[in-house]
């Protein structure tokens, strides 16, 4: 089949994006990569309006990148715009379909969209179980692969597996010091409520390594407050907060809407862990 006037749009910084990535190159789709990392949107980093234009596409498909002003262009441009998504941006949302339910990974999407087959997947030579974990980790972690049926040692596959899709994000050279620094914040935690506070000072993307310390450790979801002061980013996971959090100071939801972050910015008011432990005791005091 041919894909001429489609073109897919995606940021490959996360082993979800990088499988779509890889599928849309099996099928012929030509593809926009981004090189924003988390955070990533239409509106940002390069004139992707100007690009869609310049190839003559007709159809564009956007994976995990919003930005309404860019969407608003191109659909006066006559495009047909597929918006692959399952985030809760602030005043955006879109981790739930026209019929109000939460809607699947991406991946899941993309997948359903071209009405990919486990036959079509072993054709290129890759693995439909190791492909649609990929999507199912993204969408509920290691607890959602349980939930799928996945037995422990397809669950360390897929995670190795996401490990290598995302290998050329990582400095060898500096991945170990990373894991080291996560796991001592994990070791300085401190408990509150029901929840494992952990924080680092260090410039450092502590979130998805702290997740796999803890998932191996606890052995089930754990309610963790996460403060990346160094990145500016605070997170609830494993939470019934979440959403509260979210209407309360904006961010971004994930993961099932479970969980919960926030990136302070210059110049807009600062979020702090005191700011969100607040917030949940009202939520818990009313309910």
């Amino acid at each position: 089949m041919k894909y001429n006037d489609t073109v897919l749009i995606v940021p490959p910084n996360d082993a979800e994006a990088m499988m779509i990535k890889m599928l849309a190159d099996k099928m012929g789709l030509p593809v926009i990569a981004s090189k924003q990392l988390h955070g990533a949107s239409l509106d940002k980093g390069h004139d992707y309006v100007a690009a869609v234009k310049e190839g003559g596409y007709k159809r564009v498909i956007i994976i995990e990148m919003p930005g309404e002003k860019s969407e608003a262009r191109l659909r006066k441009m006559g495009v047909r715009l597929d918006i692959i998504d399952h985030h809760h941006y602030t005043g955006l949302d879109r981790a739930h379909g026209p019929d109000g339910k939460i809607l699947m990974s991406s991946l899941e999407q993309f997948l359903d969209m071209f009405k990919i087959t486990d036959r079509q997947l072993k054709g290129w030579g890759l693995d439909p179980l190791m492909v649609r974990g990929i999507g199912i980790q993204d969408r509920g972690y290691i607890w959602a692969l349980q939930d799928e049926g996945y037995t422990k040692s397809q669950i360390k596959e897929v995670m190795d597996y996401a490990d290598t899709l995302t290998a050329h994000l990582h400095n060898p050279k500096t991945e170990g010091r990373k894991m080291k620094l996560a796991q001592a914040a994990w070791e300085r935690r401190k408990e509150w409520e029901e929840f494992y506070v952990v924080t680092t000072r260090a410039n450092l993307q502590l979130r998805p390594r702290l997740s796999r310390i803890v998932a191996e450790e606890m052995g089930k979801p754990t309610a963790l407050i996460i403060v990346e002061h160094g990145r500016g980013l605070i997170y609830v996971q494993e939470s019934p907060y979440a959403l509260h959090l979210f209407e309360r100071f904006g961010g971004f939801t994930f993961g099932l809407d479970r969980n919960w972050g926030h990136k302070n910015v210059p110049g807009q008011k600062k979020i702090t862990l005191r700011d969100v432990k607040h917030a949940i005791n009202t939520v818990r005091h009313h309910s």
